[in-house]
Parts: C-alpha cells; structure tokens; sequence
C-alpha cells in the first residue's frame, strides 16, 4: 500500500488520462460483453474514438439504472472481463441508495491501490499517526481486521455503523477521547445532534472529514457549530469508482489521476454549468466503468477547461430522480427545495415525503421555532407550492436516516 500512496503524489496530464481512456475503451471492446454490446448498439468501435473529445462526444452513456438491472439480470458476467473469473476478485457492494445495490469486483492489486490512494486522502485532509480516530461507515464496509499500519500502532481507528445505538457510539467517543471522525455524513450528524440535545459537551475534533452522500451549508454550520474542526475535507464519491473529488476549500477538486468526468443534460448557469454527472474509472479494469450517470446532478466550475483537467465541482445539487410530481405531471426537483430551503439560516434539515399523487408532507427541524421564523418558511412554502398541491408543515425534533443510513431531502412514491 506504501507504493500505491507515494504513487499519488504524481499528478497526471490531460494526454495521461487521454491515453487510459483510450485504452480502456479497447479493452472494453475485446473482454467485457457490457461494453462490446453498447458500442455496437451506438454504431461504433474503439476505432471511433481518438480522443477525449471523442470519448465525451461518442461513446454510449450508461445509466445506473440500466447498469444494475443487467448486473441483476443473469447476464451479469458480462460486465466483467471475461478472462477472469468473479470468485477470484474482491467484491464491493453499495448501500443501495438508488433502491438496488451495485456490486464492484476488483483484483487484488486494484483493491490496493484503491487503499492507497484512500490513505492519501486522508493524509493530505489533515489525518495523522496520533489521531484517535472514528470511521463511520456502512455495515458491509465493515473491516474485520487491522490493516498492516493499525498493526504497528499507527492510524488506529474504531469503526461504527448506522445500526450501532448512537447513545453507545457517544459513549465511545467519550471513553476513547476520538479527535477524528470521517465517514457517512447522515450518520455522523446524528451523532453530532445527540450531543447537542442531550447537552453533552462534544469534543473538539482535530480533523471531521464527512462524506459518501450530499453535504449542505446547513450541515457544514451544523458540524462546525458542533465539534470546532481543526481541519475540515468533504469526500464525494461512488461505490463504482470510490472517490471522486475531495472538498477542502471551495471547490470538490476531482482525483483526475483516477476519475474522468463529463456531463449530461447541460444546463449554463450564468458561469457555472450544471449537468448529470458521468463518471469513468481509470483505474477498474476487472469491471471497467466507462462513463456511467450516477444520477447525480452537480455544479461545475471552468468546464471548458475538462480536457485540461481544469474543471472542478462547486455543489453536488442532489439526485436526478429527486422529484416532487405534481398532479398536473409537472415536477419540482429536490435542488429546487435545497436551494429555496437552505437560505434561512435557523434551517437545520428538511424532507419532502409524498405519500400520494395529490399532496405531500414537508418535514422540518429548525433551530429556532419562533413565530417569525415559522412564517418566513410557511410564506417562501407558500410562494413555490400553493395552487400547485395540497401541502402539509410539519415541525419535527428529528429526521430519520432512511434504511441505507443516508438521509434524502425528498422521497416520492409517484411513478415519474
């Protein structure tokens, strides 16, 4: 893993990522039936793709949807290269946030090196041998022993999950005096909440990197406020490439020495462009991942710059399939609610739940329920929903983390 993370240190060119592309698309083309099938339905062949450009501009999408119905399907071999045999790879699997979980194999060698470069990031976020360190992460994430460093007594850490009774992971911060925390951000804020509303002095934490799902400005004032991060990073990532960009200062800078992304459905948004988000690993050979919608949406600064590697992500703006569908079939996105919501600075959390066609329920948990808090929420409410569906306010003291251990700000039944 040593070499792996020193290998981090060297950053790639446009004509590097170039040149993996390139070859990955060729070794798509002769060993992953996926990938053959798609570039034969487009009309197309590697000899079709020269480029980046190229790449950006042919190359078939895939959705994340139609990537996980044919891994369910019995047909799933055929995302993996054919040379190998599946029982021989290490297997990842996703929390299944979109309602079905993916599954990443990868070599061993591939694995490693997804270690290192982790290692990296925590190194360069601020992670040091001496921390007393919490990782908060999703049960099948789970390590069931220490890796080599943790054997040593350096970088030991205590892991937990969202199953965990949070009055017991408190507990533990407290009796191991943890200084680091990083992981799922949904359950790290649970966290942060039981000390704030039990009246515990929470610690003072040297480094809090949450991650592996949308964070908002609510939940960055919410931490600081909370545990007085001496270091701060946001990870944003996926189970199909693992990191994607680190957020130390504005921007989510992406890991262009392991990721290349582009984007669907562009929207200008006066200098910034916003879009779905495709990623492509250049790293995954054994199930390669060439250019997949994830169905995020995000905010993207210097766009024109990605073939220079210019380009860095501002927001992540939510999920693509996160609507509120109204009973005439028009439809209000969840990015529309964040951005209207997360104004007010009293905002805590919200949820949008639509249970039927014709009304939906606005969940929210503010610090300060005064009278004129309240009204200024109910009237922008008002503004974006009235005449359109029947709505309800309700003011909660907590909002659970959905099955997963993420938290959406908007959850429809309504077929789209």
């Amino acid at each position: 893993m040593i070499k792996e993370f020193l290998n981090w240190y060297i950053r790639p060119t446009s004509r590097d990522v170039e040149k993996r592309i390139l070859y990955l698309v060729q070794h798509a083309w002769e060993n992953v039936p996926f990938y053959q099938m798609k570039m034969e339905e487009a009309g197309i062949t590697p000899a079709d793709i020269n480029c980046l450009d190229d790449y950006v501009k042919k190359f078939p999408k895939t959705t994340s949807a139609e990537y996980r119905a044919y891994q369910q399907s019995k047909n799933s071999k055929g995302l993996i290269d054919v040379r190998l045999r599946p029982d021989d790879l290490v297997e990842d699997r996703s929390s299944g946030s979109s309602g079905i979980t993916i599954s990443m194999h990868r070599t061993h060698k591939e694995t490693e090196i997804n270690r290192g470069r982790a290692f990296w990031y925590l190194i360069r976020a601020g992670l040091r041998p001496w921390h007393r360190i919490l990782a908060v992460l999703p049960p099948l994430q789970m390590v069931k022993r220490d890796s080599i460093l943790q054997l040593f007594g350096i970088f030991r850490r205590t892991t937990v999950n969202y199953t965990m009774p949070i009055e017991e992971i408190v507990e533990l911060i407290q009796r191991s005096k943890i200084n680091a925390i990083y992981g799922q951000k949904s359950f790290i804020r649970l966290i942060a909440e039981y000390f704030s509303t039990h009246g515990i002095p929470a610690p003072k934490l040297a480094l809090l990197i949450p991650g592996a799902e949308k964070v908002s400005e609510s939940d960055r004032r919410f931490f600081f406020d909370t545990f007085h991060p001496e270091r701060y990073c946001e990870f944003y990532g996926a189970t199909e490439t693992y990191l994607i960009a680190a957020r130390r200062d504005d921007d989510y800078q992406p890991d262009y020495k392991s990721v290349f992304f582009s984007l669907a459905d562009i929207t200008p948004y006066g200098d910034l462009t916003s879009g779905s988000i495709l990623v492509t690993s250049l790293l995954n050979e054994a199930q390669p991942v060439l250019k997949v919608e994830l169905g995020d949406r995000i905010l993207v600064r210097n766009y024109d710059k990605l073939y220079e590697m210019g380009a860095t992500i501002v927001e992540v703006e939510g999920r693509n399939n996160d609507y509120l569908v109204l009973p005439n079939g028009d439809k209000i996105s969840g990015a529309t609610f964040y951005a209207t919501l997360e104004y007010f600075p009293f905002m805590r959390q919200f949820k949008i739940v639509q249970e039927s066609a014709d009304t939906c329920a606005v969940l929210l948990k503010i610090t300060d329920p005064n009278e004129e808090n309240r009204m200024q929420v109910e009237d922008t409410l008002m503004r974006l929903l009235e005449g359109k569906i029947q709505y309800k306010i309700k003011y909660v003291d907590d909002i659970p983390i959905d099955p997963n251990g993420k938290t959406k700000i908007l959850s429809s039944k309504i077929d789209r």
